[in-house]
């Protein structure tokens, strides 16, 4: 069971980094002039919102059902 939250935790992670970082580069700005404090809470938020279907399709039961 925590190897796979682990791998939630990774694939979301990532999932929220590589598509901030796609918008960022879509809307023709870098990140240091999008702000890292916008650029981590954009990451977090795609992530957390991943990571919340993750846990339904991969069983981990980390949300209380």
């Amino acid at each position: 069971m925590l190897v796979k939250r682990l791998l939630l935790a990774v694939i979301s992670i990532a999932f929220g980094v590589a598509t901030t970082w796609g918008i960022v580069l879509l809307i023709g700005t870098t990140p240091g002039e999008y702000g890292g404090a916008y650029f981590t809470f954009t990451a977090l938020t795609l992530a957390i919102a991943l990571g919340i279907w993750l846990d339904k399709f991969m069983a981990t039961e980390i949300l209380p059902k």
